[in-house]
């Protein structure tokens, strides 16, 4: 325990320099001239499972130093926003984790009376989990770019949409997962309701790995319908339901056809409670033996709770399931793959100035799994604070 003291007091510390030249970025209205806001955001967690360890558990609390900054420029009735952070993760006893993830993105919004363009670019390069299947940390860079253009005539609007996706590996061991995706999409929405638009989609993806031994190259086709807006005057969401024909290059993996789903939800009870609610089923590219992907299923929860204008209290709640087409061996046995995630979790979130929020959360995370080599329980407490210039 006298390790975490040292670096309770160095955030506080940090916290209180910061603040008289900070300013919460999420509470800023659109600005009307180019504006330049250094943020910054500083973290204390203690994680009782570094490396989410079935039985070898160990502890560790780790710092987590976010400097940057944000540069908005308008023009007209157009925007170009860009950011750059970095995160300085450092651990206290297990520093062969400690990190430097740098992230840089661009999007610029240009607004043509019926036509719009929405052109942006999200560049990462981080030592971290890439997603809940994987327990270790890797080293890579992300690159996701694209464009999409909305045409809106009266009640109807057309949208075309065009975005890369290319994962590169800095781990040399996973060097054969290294990918670049090309997704394809048309939507057509017509304003149904005075408040509710029902939607048409077609997309159409294709997947290339550069020297895999193991994943294979794929497409697919995806047709979804849907809705957008209102549905009651206390919930609003974006819900889309369809099927998704995926094709392998390698015959031997089975194929992926099968009911699609991306909903988001946000009911308001109140003007103090409100509840989001995330519903996805779709594949998973896999880093899995000899899986290509895995099926997705994934509920995501949070209520929010205004104890005062300035105290927003808040629970979280997560289930996701993956499960693997082909089967694989563990030990002495072979079957296919099949995980349950759970995460539960509650915390407090204060508002102490328009330059400064403080958040305090807990969270317990259980992955159980048919292969008990890959179940493991985690527990995390984080507090952190964050401020915008």
């Amino acid at each position: 325990m006298r390790k975490v003291y040292p670096i309770f007091i160095f955030i506080i510390f940090v916290s209180l320099l910061c603040a008289p030249f900070l300013y919460a970025m999420e509470q800023e209205p659109r600005p009307e001239k180019p504006k330049l806001s250094p943020w910054g955001e500083i973290k204390l967690q203690y994680d009782d499972n570094v490396f989410l360890d079935r039985e070898n558990k160990k502890s560790d609390f780790i710092v987590t130093l976010t400097p940057g900054v944000t540069a908005y420029l308008p023009f007209s009735d157009n925007l170009l926003k860009l950011d750059y952070h970095v995160d300085f993760n450092r651990f206290a006893d297990n520093t062969s984790q400690n990190a430097t993830n740098h992230y840089l993105s661009g999007n610029l919004e240009l607004d043509w009376r019926n036509l719009t363009f929405n052109i942006y670019d999200k560049f990462s390069r981080a030592f971290e989990r890439p997603s809940t299947e994987d327990a270790t940390r890797v080293k890579r860079q992300d690159n996701r770019a694209g464009i999409t253009v909305n045409f809106q005539k009266d009640r109807l609007g057309i949208q075309l949409g065009f975005e890369n996706f290319k994962r590169d590996y800095i781990t040399p061991a996973y060097d054969q997962y290294d990918r670049t995706e090309y997704i394809y999409s048309l939507m057509a929405t017509h304003q149904t309701f005075s408040k509710t638009k029902l939607l048409m989609e077609y997309d159409f993806g294709d997947i290339k790995y550069d020297h895999s031994t193991t994943n294979s190259d794929s497409n697919y086709h995806q047709l979804l319908v849907g809705a957008i807006g209102e549905l009651t005057p206390k919930t609003t969401a974006a819900i889309k339901v369809g099927t998704q024909f995926r094709n392998y290059k390698d015959s031997g993996i089975p194929e992926f056809n099968t009911l699609v789903i991306y909903s988001d939800m946000i009911h308001k009870f109140s003007d103090k409670d409100a509840l989001k609610l995330l519903f996805t089923r779709t594949a998973n590219e896999s880093t899995y033996q000899n899986n290509s992907y895995y099926e997705l299923n994934n509920v995501n929860g949070i209520y929010d709770h205004f104890f005062t204008p300035k105290l927003l209290g808040f629970v979280t709640g997560v289930y996701e399931e993956h499960t693997y087409p082909r089967e694989s061996t563990e030990g002495a046995e072979t079957k296919k793959r099949d995980d349950k995630y759970y995460s539960a979790g509650a915390g407090l979130k204060y508002y102490l100035q328009k330059w400064l929020t403080l958040t305090l959360q807990a969270e317990h995370i259980i992955r159980n799994s048919n292969f008990g080599v890959f179940d493991y329980r985690d527990n995390l407490i984080t507090l952190s604070a964050k401020a915008v210039l």
